[in-house]
């Protein structure tokens, strides 16, 4: 049975159709168009999911590892006397750097006050 544009509408037209509920057009606008946005992005989840696996998996390479503990604190010795922070000087002259940096910090600089004329 073949049907043109014309008797397809009316063939649809005529079809028992139940109304819509009364609230259909407000719940669906709610559930697509004026849904709050989501606490937290995707990418988010991901990230954090990702480093807790990480984290994890770092912890269990730790506990499984033979003498960690001496490994780490004779490598950080290694690096510390590479690095020369075993000298007084140097240590002198980062305190005093950490400390002009902080004062640098606290210091407040009035901004330049400027007059408008209407």
């Amino acid at each position: 049975m073949m049907y043109d544009d014309d008797a397809l509408d009316r063939a649809l037209a005529a079809l028992p159709l139940e109304e819509p509920p009364a609230s259909l057009h407000a719940r669906i606008m709610a559930a697509t168009v004026y849904r709050p946005r989501a606490a937290v992005q995707q990418w988010e989840v991901w990230t954090v999911a990702t480093l807790a696996a990480l984290a994890m998996w770092l912890t269990w390479v730790a506990l499984s590892t033979p003498r960690l503990g001496e490994r780490l604190v004779d490598g950080v010795t290694r690096l510390v006397d590479a690095g020369g922070l075993t000298s007084l000087n140097t240590l002198l002259w980062l305190a005093v750097g950490i400390s002009v940096a902080w004062w640098l910090s606290q210091i407040t600089v009035p901004q330049r006050r400027r007059i408008e004329i209407r």
